[in-house]
Formats: structure tokens, C-alpha cells, sequence
């Protein structure tokens, strides 16, 4: 292979696992560490960009890509985060990803109660469509860009006067640590989670493989307890399968430094054709190559749409077509279920307290 082919052929994998334009993936690859071709965060940076992919990865929301992160480009010292537009209400009215991404990180406090958001997050400042994170008391870095038009001042103005008028604590402009945050911090479920920012971290640094590389079309994640769960909902026989994405996930250039620790795979169980509501579930657990640190639960689900209303009308409105033929296709019974995640505009305004 000449060496500009080589050249193109690393480009197009690092673009599979972080979205990014082909042109950036290759003026990256062209002058960096091959050996190293999605650099890792380590200390604050990692716990800043774990926080992130947690809270943004919640809910029930239906986006453009899967948990709403249309693409990351990840460096040593910093991750910008591309957001998707915006998520469909039942009602036909629009919600946009950067507003809702607010409501999930910025921390607030309800006095005598707990902290909501991310713990430490401050916002060290805006230009144009870029919001820029920070931790309190460190230098770490995530910047998250809206589309076109994003106006992150107005937001956050919007958001300090509601949540005072709702007698809760804005503390994203506050220079330290407050008192409410520093009992959260003491807590033990805080600090356990601390075993989760490595994998939380590595997994935004290549959030493109659940769309490039994953048969889902409804992907949704939490934390319990030490691991981080992903739950997939797939079409029975729509490629890749999971293997696919495991081979991907794990390998040992691109990858995080995981491994299969344990499964149990359904692909082989019978199906009842004539069972509206059959689902078979494949569950895999990961954990670190080396290191006894928390693990990645990963749920692929086949069978009918579970969740409320028409997905594929939802998403056909809102994402890419091409990849929703892909992964929902027209004629495939799931196409027709009914799978119920369309939040109303008042839980989406007020979720977060």
C-alpha cells in the first residue's frame, strides 16, 4: 500500500469512530501518533468528558445521531463535542439539542436537598456556536457546538432566571467549589463513579461507532452502581450485528482497552413470528484489559419497537435517511411499532428538577 493510501485508509477509520470530516481525519492523521490515533484523557479532563456523555446520554429522546452527539474531535487536553439540531414533541414543535443539553449538565442546587447537573461544571465562557466547560479549580476543557444560529448567552441567562424563580442555586458562574457541592463530592456513589471516567471518557472520544458501526436505531445509557450500561434497540437481522461492533469497540488500536468478561448471546433462540411483542436480548459485559476499574454493560435488543409512538416517522423527520434505511428499514415490523419517546415540552423544561 502507498504511503498516501495508507494515509487514507487511517483517515476513513479514525472518521468512523469520531465523525469527523474526512479532511480533518487525514490532516490529523498526517501529522500525528499512529500508534496512538484517538489520543486519551487522563485526571479532570476525563472526568469532565465521562460527565458529559453520562448526562447527555440519558432520557428518552429521539435524535439526529445516537444520543444526540452528531461528532467529537478529540485531542490530548481537550474534546469539542458536536451536537445534534434539535428533538421532535408529540405536538410537532421542536426542542433544541443545545437547550436540552443545558438542562442536563448546568448544576443547580435545591437547598437541604442535593445538586443536579454535573458537579464542578463551569462555563468558562461562549463564542458564536461554541460553549465552552470547564471544572472548577482545573484546566480541562470541553466544547460543545451547536448549529448554526445557537445563541448559548441567551440560553443561560434563560436558565438563571428560571431556576431562581424556582428557588433553586444557579452555580455555574460560582469561582469555587460550593458547600453543596462539596458534600456531593464527599459522598461515596460520587467518588465510585470516579471508576467509570475512563471508560465514560474513551467511549465520547468515539461516540461515531454508535452510528457508523452500530445496527441501532434507538441507543440510551445510565450508570448503575460500577458499570455503564448501553442499551441498543435493533432490527432482528439488519447489519453489522453485534459482533461487528464488538470486534470494532475492542480493537486493540482504535478501541478502549476493553474485554468481554462474561455473556450471554440469544441470536439463536426461536422466534414466535405470530408474538406482537417478542424481544430477545443479547447482553455482553466489558470490563478494562488490565485494570480493575468499573465496566460497560452493552443490551442489544431485537424484536419489536417497545417504547410509544412511530419511530421511524420520528426520526425520518429529524436524521440522516440514508442510515435510517439502514437501520429501521420501511418494511420491517419495527418500522410500524409503536415505541413511545417523545417527551412533552413541559417534562423537557423541567426535567432536570
Amino acid at each position: 500500500m502507498t504511503m498516501g493510501g495508507r494515509l487514507t485508509k487511517l483517515a476513513r477509520t479514525r472518521q468512523m469512530y469520531t465523525g469527523e470530516p474526512f479532511q480533518v481525519t487525514r490532516n490529523t492523521m498526517q501529522g500525528g501518533d499512529n500508534r496512538r490515533p484517538i489520543p486519551g484523557a487522563t485526571g479532570a479532563q476525563a472526568h469532565l468528558e465521562a460527565e458529559v456523555l453520562a448526562k447527555l446520554g440519558t432520557g428518552g429522546q429521539w435524535w439526529s445521531h445516537p444520543l444526540g452527539v452528531a461528532r467529537v474531535r478529540p485531542a490530548s487536553d481537550w474534546a469539542l463535542v458536536q451536537l445534534d439540531g434539535h428533538t421532535p414533541f408529540s405536538n410537532g414543535t421542536l426542542y433544541p439539542r443545545s437547550a436540552h443539553a443545558l438542562d442536563r449538565l448546568l448544576p443547580s442546587a435545591e437547598p437541604d436537598v442535593q445538586v443536579y447537573g454535573v458537579i464542578g461544571l463551569r462555563v468558562a465562557g461562549t463564542e458564536g456556536a461554541d460553549l465552552h466547560l470547564t471544572l472548577s479549580g482545573g484546566s480541562s476543557r470541553v466544547i460543545l457546538r451547536g448549529v448554526t444560529g445557537t445563541r448559548w448567552e441567551e440560553l443561560l441567562d434563560e436558565r438563571w432566571h428560571r431556576y431562581e424563580e424556582a428557588g433553586s442555586l444557579p452555580l455555574w458562574q460560582s469561582p469555587t467549589l460550593t458547600d453543596h457541592e462539596e458534600a456531593d463530592v464527599n459522598s461515596e456513589w460520587w467518588r465510585a463513579e470516579r471508576d467509570l471516567d475512563w471508560l465514560g471518557s474513551a467511549l465520547l472520544r468515539r461516540i461515531a461507532i454508535f452510528h457508523t458501526s452500530s445496527s441501532a436505531y434507538s441507543t440510551r445509557s445510565w450508570i448503575t452502581g460500577d458499570e455503564w450500561i448501553f442499551e441498543l434497540d435493533t432490527v432482528i437481522d439488519v447489519q453489522p450485528g453485534h459482533d461487528d461492533f464488538l470486534k470494532r469497540l475492542m480493537d486493540p488500536v482504535w478501541g478502549p482497552a476493553l474485554r468481554i468478561d462474561r455473556y450471554h448471546c440469544s441470536c439463536d433462540e426461536p422466534r414466535d413470528p405470530g408474538d406482537r411483542l417478542y424481544l430477545r436480548q443479547c447482553t455482553y459485559h466489558l470490563t478494562h484489559r488490565e485494570l480493575p476499574l468499573g465496566g460497560l454493560q452493552l443490551r442489544f435488543r431485537h424484536g419489536h419497537a417497545v417504547y410509544g409512538s412511530d419511530a421511524r416517522s420520528v426520526l425520518k423527520s429529524i436524521g440522516p435517511l440514508k442510515w435510517l434505511d439502514r437501520v429501521l428499514p420501511a418494511d420491517s415490523l419495527d418500522a410500524q411499532a409503536f415505541t413511545g419517546r417523545r417527551a412533552s415540552v413541559q417534562r423537557l423544561k423541567t426535567e432536570s428538577h
